[in-house]
């Protein structure tokens, strides 16, 4: 899940980077040969990337933030120079991620809940009447295909191979795309308008260190995640992104642009660095 803050890019392309083995001349010095050893991490480049920048997922994983054209030679020495921090970081969310409640843990959902339309930030309440419940039924069938058709009263029945897991999970999160675009776009687009920040193309995936992201022809890229947030964060992340079809970077200029778009951002923005406590862990599992 998410670490929960916006890392919009631009044109970014996403690069698999093996370990590298300490050796005599390696990057790693001969006296930290015993410092508990780096996880696999990934390497991203992005156009609006001003230095390196690291991420850590809730889910454990790590990726670097590059500016374009930038030497990865160098990555080895900010990696031995930011370890103790890495592990620190990662080891406290994987505590955090571990004392969550059994919900969050659910790896095969019964009910699904959608916070999106309310304003409680509580992710340990599930009453409010605001929040969409969604009922799941598993059905094994013949065949390998399996398929959810949406019913009524919000019951999502599966059929299919539904003993697979990862097949559930996959055909959830398909649904959960589809979801998503149906009511983000207009949301996103009705408040373009009503902030005459106006954007081009809206899409919808499954980013895994983004909430969203624009690029410079002002098409915007929604995280169907956002759904399982409470509406004052959703809205937060809408305006971030809108404010970059003005602003593609973080400078003084975007943030007074926030700042005038929504007075009370900050709270928001701080919220969001905790809001991977709201996505199941399922809609995680690859």
């Amino acid at each position: 899940m998410p670490q929960l803050e916006l890392f919009p890019s631009t044109g970014s392309s996403k690069k698999s980077v093996a370990k590298k083995k300490p050796s005599k001349k390696g990057f790693v010095p001969e006296t930290e040969a015993k410092a508990p050893a780096l996880p696999p991490y990934n390497v991203r480049e992005s156009a609006r990337a001003r230095q390196v920048s690291i991420k850590n997922s809730v889910v454990g994983e790590v990726e670097f933030v590059v500016p374009p054209q930038f030497d990865h030679a160098k990555l080895p020495e900010i990696l031995e120079r930011r370890r103790a921090w890495i592990n620190k970081t990662r080891s406290r969310l994987l505590s955090d991620r571990a004392q969550t409640s059994e919900d969050w843990q659910i790896e095969k959902p019964e009910t699904i809940y959608f916070r999106h339309r309310s304003d409680d930030i509580d992710e340990r309440n599930t009453a409010a009447k605001e929040i969409e419940s969604w009922s799941v039924a598993y059905q094994q069938t013949s065949g390998n295909k399996t398929l959810c058709v949406p019913g009524l009263n919000r019951h999502l029945p599966l059929s299919g191979n539904t003993d697979n897991l990862q097949t559930c999970q996959a055909v959830l999160r398909k649904w959960l795309a589809h979801k998503a675009h149906r009511e983000l776009s207009p949301w996103l687009r009705q408040l373009g308008f009503e902030l005459d920040l106006p954007c081009h193309r809206i899409s919808v995936r499954g980013q895994k260190t983004r909430w969203a992201s624009c690029s410079s022809h002002k098409d915007i890229s929604l995280n169907f995640k956002l759904l399982f947030l409470p509406r004052p964060l959703v809205h937060y992340v809408l305006v971030h992104e809108l404010c970059h079809t003005v602003h593609m970077n973080h400078s003084a200029k975007f943030w007074t642009l926030v700042g005038e778009k929504q007075p009370d951002y900050q709270w928001r923005r701080d919220e969001l660095k905790t809001a991977w406590r709201y996505v199941p862990r399922w809609v995680e599992a690859k």
